[in-house]
């Protein structure tokens, strides 16, 4: 796929200027500059992510004093407590948050996680009518209910006061609701946009917090060790890393890395994690935790996060890493015959959208298969598992960067029985008989949308350096710019006319090269590239990552190419 090179302008003044006020070396001074940092106090703020100076209040939530109001009043009462969450690694760590700080305060609270398959995502009847059955008085939601009037409705009819945590969509009319709290919403109060579900839930925790203090109470329980949730959450919901979330995600890895909870540490066993990052959670953490969800239970990754009991915390971890295997041989399946039906068709030619549908998919992984057509062809991808006995379609979709998928389809509602999201990521259902007409209808919107570069992946470059000057130091300067995440990528270098030395195919689908460059040679690794041209002696410009390679004992310098040409 042809990909747009595209080199990051860095102001030489601003970098100069934070080289020498902030006493960091020129190339985490370019780096800087290039993503926008103008200003050295800015520029500080970022590398030291502070708890204590950068996390804004909660009290700016303009529905929090209501909200911690009520969640003391019935702490006093001893009134119960429900949560509602939803069965992603959001819903789920944000629940988790919720019920670990208030089982703290001494108050057990029941909880309800829906079911992918028999429920469906976000707030429905049976969940809301499940809590009142347990005597909850008091409904909070995670990573749910932005739009749902009518269960709302519903829960105050059953006795219950409901507390909206959620960042994906904003009613048009306001919600029956004791308090929300919704980054997104206009009059919201507070200035990052970017929090997810589990992040709400720690400011709602936080806001708690704040309000017994306030009220007289002592000797309140930490919320530190929820960090290692809230970054769990923000990273699997790959929501901006940067403001809060960088502060909450750099701090809750520390715990992660630190944890005295017997389910991160079981789930950090069966992952094979030794050293904790973003990529840790995203790739190991995070996928084992979302299997449950999406092939049977989720409330297993919930009791995971939540248990006290180390026995307990290691059953669920191998049921969990054996399901994320079942998951994997699914969505390989899935992949492989989705690929087939593009390539059958003669590939994506002119069209900007891929929209496939199959009886043999399973609903828990189309949002996988959607985001690996996306990966593969750089299209907007609706992927959808139909249920033979009812002719029903159950779709998850995925986008590309400048596309607003959500409004595309708000554009095609008529032909859906339902749907939601956000611009990148969307959920459907729809009747099966309509997906080919869905499919057309999409694809004339996203033409008349799409600008023309859109098409075309961009390969960000953050800077050129030559692979003669990469050194230990350099990675240094990079760990500081850690955590990475939407916003924040790993930064990416170029080096011009470098010449291969050696090339071999390792693993059956990647390259393992040796590139020298100005009289330094590296050693280099392409994964997925073992179909790429390129021959000992060729001299090509290569997008690189360096990276510190271990193997028996043996720590050694190398570098991850991104691309070549």
């Amino acid at each position: 796929m042809r990909r747009r090179w595209c080199l990051a302008e860095a102001d030489k003044d601003q970098a100069a200027r934070l080289e020498s006020d902030l006493h960091i070396s020129p190339l985490l001074a370019h780096l800087l500059s290039g993503r926008g940092f103008a200003d050295t106090a800015a520029a500080d703020a970022f590398l030291r992510a502070r708890l204590s100076e950068q996390l804004r209040s909660p009290m700016l939530f303009r529905d929090m004093p209501r909200a911690c109001e009520r969640l003391a009043k019935a702490l006093s009462r001893g009134e119960c407590i429900g949560v509602h969450g939803d069965y992603d690694v959001d819903g789920i760590s944000g629940s988790a948050v919720l019920v670990r700080y208030f089982r703290a305060l001494g108050q057990e609270p029941v909880v309800h996680i829906p079911h992918r398959m028999k429920e469906g995502y976000g707030l429905k009847d049976i969940g809301v009518r499940a809590l009142a059955e347990q005597g909850a008085k008091v409904m909070i939601t995670v990573d749910c209910g932005g739009v749902s009037h009518a269960e709302i409705e519903l829960a105050g009819r059953l006795g219950m006061d409901v507390i909206v945590c959620d960042h994906h969509q904003v009613s048009d009319t306001p919600l029956p609701a004791h308090a929300v709290l919704n980054p997104i919403e206009k009059g919201c109060g507070f200035p990052f946009t970017g929090l997810c579900g589990a992040g709400l839930a720690f400011y709602l925790a936080a806001g708690l917090r704040m309000h017994l203090r306030e009220t007289g109470a002592s000797q309140l329980p930490d919320l530190k060790s929820l960090l290692e949730l809230v970054a769990l959450g923000t990273i699997a919901d790959v929501v901006p890393v940067v403001e809060e979330n960088r502060v909450l995600v750099k701090h809750g890895l520390a715990q992660i890395e630190n944890s005295k909870s017997p389910g991160m540490i079981a789930l950090k066993a069966v992952s094979g994690v030794t050293r904790v990052s973003s990529g840790a959670i995203g790739f190991r953490l995070a996928p084992r935790l979302n299997a449950g969800g999406r092939l049977d239970d989720a409330r297993r990754s919930l009791d995971l996060l939540t248990t006290e009991d180390r026995a307990t915390a290691d059953r669920l971890a191998v049921v969990l890493d054996d399901e994320n295997k079942a998951r994997q041989r699914i969505e390989r399946e899935a992949v492989d015959e989705a690929v087939a039906e593009i390539e059958a068709r003669g590939g994506i030619g002119e069209r900007h959208s891929i929209v496939l549908a199959s009886e043999d998919w399973h609903p828990g992984v189309v949002g996988i298969v959607a985001a690996r057509m996306v990966d593969r062809y750089h299209r907007p991808s609706v992927m959808i598992a139909v249920d033979a006995q009812s002719a029903t379609g159950r779709g998850s979709a995925r986008s590309i960067p400048g596309v607003n998928l959500h409004a595309a389809l708000a554009e095609c509602e008529e032909l859906m029985i339902g749907f939601g999201g956000h611009p990148m990521a969307a959920g459907m259902t729809i009747d099966a008989s309509k997906v080919a007409d869905l499919a057309e209808r999409l694809d004339v919107v996203l033409a008349r949308v799409t600008p023309d570069e859109a098409l075309i992946p961009e390969r960000r470059i953050d800077a050129e350096l030559s692979l003669a000057d990469v050194s230990e130091a350099t990675l240094a300067d990079l760990e500081r710019m850690e955590p990475f995440g939407p916003s924040n990528p790993e930064p990416v270098f170029l080096d011009r006319e470098v010449r291969v030395r050696s090339r071999r195919v390792v693993g059956g689908t990647h390259l393992k090269l040796y590139l020298e460059s100005r009289g330094r040679s590296l050693a280099a690794i392409a994964f997925g590239m073992a179909d790429r041209e390129v021959a000992v002696g060729d001299s090509i410009d290569i997008l690189y990552r360096p990276r510190m390679s271990e193997w028996g004992g043996e720590r050694t310098l190398e570098v991850e190419l991104r691309d070549f040409r």
